[in-house]
C-alpha cells in the first residue's frame, strides 16, 4: 500500500500566519501485569522499582509500608505489591508462584550510535562482555542501530552466537547502511508470522486463540514458540512504524528512531530495557522538546527503562565546556549590539543572539541521556571506560525488581503529564523507577497507540454518546480509482476561520489554536487510519478580518480496500475550549474494470502543484490541484459560475468510448440535462472532467447535479448538491 499523503492550506488572502510546532504527549500504561499478587484493574498504575543501598547492593526484603508513592503530589494506597525474581514473583510472605511464559519474558534491545573507531571499540567490548556466559532462558536480546533512521540487525533472541555477530555488524563495520540487513531480518519475521488468520485484536489475544486450538486437539502449550511469534509481531510493528518516519530530516533522526523502539514494545507484558550505546549524546533541536518528552512518556507507557552509555569513555574536559563556550558568544554578541548605535549592520551572531543562548542551554548533550534514562527508571553510564560494574548492576535489574500498583483516582483525563515520586522509608535507599505518564481514559490508553494531549479530549468526544456540535465545519471522504487500478480514499476537511476564537496578544497580533482528529474505521468498528494535527495560528490584528473571512481546508488521500466504512471527525477551537464531532458514512466500490466514476467535489479554487504535490494525488489535474468545498452554498452576487470536477475510468474491454450526461434538478424538479464532450483517457486511462456551470440565469434555491457515465450498457452514477443564494 502506498504511504498517505496530506495537502492542508489555508484559503484566505496572502497573510504572514506563524504555525508553531505541534505538541506531542502518551499515555498511561495499558493492562497491569497477569499473577495472582497483581490484581486487573481498568484504572491501575503499574510501577517496576529497583532499590538499591547506598553502595549500589540491590535491597530485596522490603514490605509495602517501606514506600510512598505520591501521584501529582497526593499519597496514594498500594493495592498490589510483589518482588519479581526471574520467572517468580515472591509474595509479602515469601511464596513463590511462576509468572506466566509472557511475563517471564525480559527484552533487552541494545542500540549502537557510535562514530569513531573508540566509540564503536568501548560499546563493542562492553555489549560483548554483557553477554558473557548463558543468558538466563528468559531474557531475549535484539541489536539495532540508528543511522539516518532506526535499523535492525538482529531480532529478539537468546542466541549469543547469533547476537555476537549482530554486535559484530553494528560495531566492527566501515558500512553504516544496514538497510539491507533491516529488509533481510523483516522478511524472516514476516515468513513467521504469516497472516492472522484469528481476527483477534491484540498480539494476547491472537495466543490466547492459538493456545485454545492447541488445547482443543489435546496438544500442549509451547510458551516459547509462543513468545518468539509475540517478539516478532512486534519488532515488524517496530520495522513498519519506523519505515513511515524514516523520510524526517535528519535533525530529527534520533528522537523520532528512539520513539520508534519504544512504542511497539507495550505489546508485551514484563520488564524491557534499551540498552542505548550514544557518543556524546545528542542536541535537542528547537521546536522537538515536545516530540522528545514522548519518547520518555511512551517508555513509561510501555515498561521500557533506558540504560544510556556515553560511548566516548573517560574524557578529561568538561561536559559543560560546550555550553560555557556558546553562552560566552551569546554573551559577546549581546554587548557588541548594544554598543552599536546604529550606524553599524548587524553581523549574523547578532541576528542569532537568542537563538544561541538557547542552544547554550542545550550543548551539554550529555544531560539528554541522563534525562532520557533517568526518567524512564534507568540510569546514565558515563565518564568511565569500564562498564562492567554498572552493566553487571543493569543485569541485576533486569532479573529483580518490584512491581507495585496504585489506583490514581483521576477525576479528569485531560492528557496532562502526572509526576510519580517514590518515598522511602529510609533515607539510605536509592530508589529508580518511572517519573511519571500522561492521563488517559482507560479505553484510550488499552489502544496502544501513540496519542498525542491534543487528541485527548478529542477522541473524548468522540466516544460521547452525544456527539458535541458547537460550531459548524465540514467533513467528507470521497472515492476514487488509483494509477493501480486500487480504490483511494481522499478525505477532506473544512473548517471556516470565522468559527474559531480569537485573543489579542500583544499591541498588534491576535492568537487562536485548530486541532482535528480524524479516524476511518472499517465495518468492525476498528481504527484502520488517523490523522491529527494541532495548529496555533498567529495574525496580526490589522489582517485578521481576511484571514476569519477564509476556510481551512484539510485533504489526505490513502489506499482504502472496497467496504463499508465511517469517517470520524472532531475539531477543537482552542482559543474559545470548544469542540465539534461528526461521523460520515462511507462507501469504497468494488474493484473493477469496468466503468466506474469517481465522487464529485464542487470546486472551492485551485492552486499551483509545487514540489510538495503528490503526483497520484486523485484532485491532482494537470499543473492545478483541486480545493474541493463540502455543502457548498454559493451566492449570486460574487459567483458567476460553480465549478465540478470528477473522474471517469472507462471499461478498457470495451472499444466504446464513455459518455458523460448531466441532469439539472432544483427543489428536486427536473429543470434539464446535457451531454458534455469527453476527452481522451491519460495514461493511467481516467478522464479527468472539469466543468464550470454558469448561474447568472439559475433562481435561488437547492440544486441537484446527476452525474451518469455511460459505455455500451454499462453506467455508472454520482450526485452533487449545492444551495445558490
Amino acid at each position: 500500500m502506498k504511504s498517505s499523503y496530506r495537502v492542508v492550506c489555508l484559503c484566505v488572502s496572502a497573510i504572514a500566519l506563524s504555525f508553531a510546532p505541534a505538541s506531542y504527549a502518551q499515555q498511561n500504561p495499558t493492562a497491569p501485569p497477569q499473577g495472582a499478587a497483581i490484581r486487573k484493574a481498568s484504572e491501575e498504575v503499574l510501577l517496576d522499582v529497583v532499590v538499591r543501598d547506598k553502595k549500589g547492593r540491590p535491597v530485596n526484603n522490603l514490605k509495602p509500608a517501606d514506600f510512598q508513592i505520591f501521584d501529582n503530589g497526593e499519597p496514594k494506597k498500594i493495592i498490589a505489591f510483589r518482588l519479581v525474581q526471574g520467572g517468580e514473583a515472591v509474595a509479602e510472605g515469601g511464596s513463590r508462584t511462576q509468572l506466566d511464559p509472557l511475563r517471564q519474558i525480559r527484552l533487552v534491545t541494545m542500540i549502537f550510535q557510535c562514530g569513531s573507531n573508540d566509540a564503536r571499540r568501548l560499546a563493542r567490548d562492553a555489549a560483548v562482555g554483557f553477554l558473557k556466559g548463558e543468558l538466563p532462558q528468559n531474557v531475549y536480546m535484539a541489536i539495532m542501530t540508528i543511522d539516518r533512521k532506526l535499523e535492525v540487525l538482529q531480532s529478539f533472541t537468546n542466541d549469543p552466537v547469533l547476537l555476537r555477530k549482530g554486535i559484530d555488524r553494528a560495531t566492527r563495520s566501515e558500512n553504516t547502511d544496514f538497510s539491507s540487513d533491516t529488509a533481510v531480518v523483516q522478511k524472516q519475521l514476516e515468513q513467521m508470522v504469516g497472516p492472522d488468520m484469528s481476527g483477534a485484536q491484540s498480539i494476547q489475544g491472537q495466543i490466547s486463540n492459538e493456545n485454545a486450538a492447541l488445547a482443543a486437539q489435546g496438544r500442549s502449550v509451547d510458551a516459547a514458540a509462543m513468545a518468539n511469534m509475540a517478539m516478532a509481531q512486534m519488532v515488524l510493528q517496530m520495522l513498519q512504524s519506523e519505515q513511515s518516519n524514516a523520510g524526517k530530516d535528519t535533525g530529527r533522526v534520533n528522537i523520532f528512531a528512539l520513539l520508534d523502539a519504544v512504542k511497539e514494545q507495550y505489546r508485551l507484558p514484563g520488564r524491557k530495557t534499551i540498552l542505548y550505546f550514544r557518543e556524546g549524546g545528542f542536541v535537542i533541536p528547537q521546536g522537538m522538546e515536545e516530540p522528545f518528552k514522548s519518547v520518555i512518556s511512551v517508555a513509561n507507557r510501555s515498561n521500557v527503562s533506558f540504560y544510556a552509555v556515553d560511548a566516548r569513555g573517560l574524557t578529561t574536559g568538561s561536559a559543560n565546556s560546550g555550553a560555557t563556550s556558546a553562552l560566552n558568544s551569546a554573551a559577546r554578541s549581546s554587548q557588541d549590539q548594544m554598543a552599536n548605535d546604529g550606524s553599524q549592520a548587524i553581523r549574523p551572531d547578532q541576528a542569532k543572539l537568542f537563538d544561541t543562548g538557547i542552544e547554550s542551554t542545550r550543548a551539554n548533550t550529555q544531560n539528554t541521556l541522563a534525562n532520557l534514562a533517568e526518567a524512564t527508571g534507568g540510569m546514565l553510564i558515563a565518564n568511565t571506560n569500564d562498564l562492567g560494574t554498572p552493566l553487571h548492576k543493569l543485569a541485576e535489574d533486569i532479573q529483580t525488581y518490584y512491581e507495585i500498583g496504585y489506583a490514581p483516582e483521576i477525576k479528569s483525563y485531560d492528557g496532562s503529564f502526572r509526576k510519580i515520586a517514590i518515598k522511602m522509608s529510609s533515607n539510605d535507599l536509592r530508589v529508580q523507577s518511572r517519573s511519571g505518564y500522561v492521563a488517559l481514559p482507560p479505553a484510550l490508553a488499552a489502544q496502544g497507540s501513540v496519542l498525542r494531549a491534543y487528541e485527548v479530549p478529542l477522541l473524548t468526544a468522540l466516544s460521547s454518546a452525544e456527539l458535541p456540535k458547537t460550531f459548524g465545519y465540514q467533513s467528507m471522504p470521497m472515492h476514487f480509482r488509483g494509477g493501480r487500478s486500487q480504490s483511494v480514499c481522499d478525505l477532506v476537511l473544512d473548517v471556516p476561520l470565522a468559527n474559531l476564537t480569537f485573543h489579542k496578544s500583544g499591541t498588534d497580533q491576535s492568537e487562536g489554536r485548530l486541532s482535528y482528529v480524524a479516524l476511518v474505521k472499517n465495518g468492525s468498528g476498528e481504527v484502520i487510519k488517523k490523522f491529527g494535527n494541532d495548529i496555533p495560528i498567529h495574525v496580526p490584528n490589522a489582517e485578521r478580518d481576511a484571514l476569519t473571512a477564509g476556510h481551512f481546508i484539510y485533504t489526505e488521500h490513502f489506499d482504502l480496500p472496497p467496504g463499508h466504512y465511517t469517517l470520524e471527525t472532531a475539531v477543537l477551537d482552542g482559543g474559545g475550549n470548544r469542540i465539534s464531532a461528526r461521523k460520515n458514512s462511507l462507501m469504497m466500490p468494488s474493484l473493477s474494470t469496468e466503468l466506474t466514476i469517481s465522487s464529485v467535489s464542487v470546486v472551492r479554487n485551485m492552486k499551483d502543484k509545487d514540489a510538495s504535490t503528490d503526483q497520484a494525488d486523485p484532485l491532482l489535474i494537470g499543473t492545478r490541484v483541486v480545493s474541493p468545498t463540502l455543502n457548498p452554498t454559493i451566492s449570486k452576487a460574487g459567483n458567476s459560475g460553480i465549478s465540478f470536477y470528477l473522474v471517469i475510468y472507462p471499461d478498457k474491454g470495451t472499444s466504446q468510448p464513455p459518455r458523460l450526461s448531466m441532469e439539472f434538478s432544483r427543489n428536486g424538479q427536473i429543470l434539464g440535462s446535457g451531454s458534455p464532450e469527453l476527452g481522451q483517457p491519460d495514461k493511467d486511462g481516467r478522464i479527468q472532467y472539469l466543468a464550470t456551470v454558469p448561474i447568472a440565469s439559475l433562481e435561488p434555491g437547492e440544486y441537484t447535479i446527476r452525474f451518469k457515465a455511460m459505455q455500451g450498457t454499462a453506467t455508472a452514477e454520482e450526485l452533487a448538491t449545492f444551495i445558490l443564494q
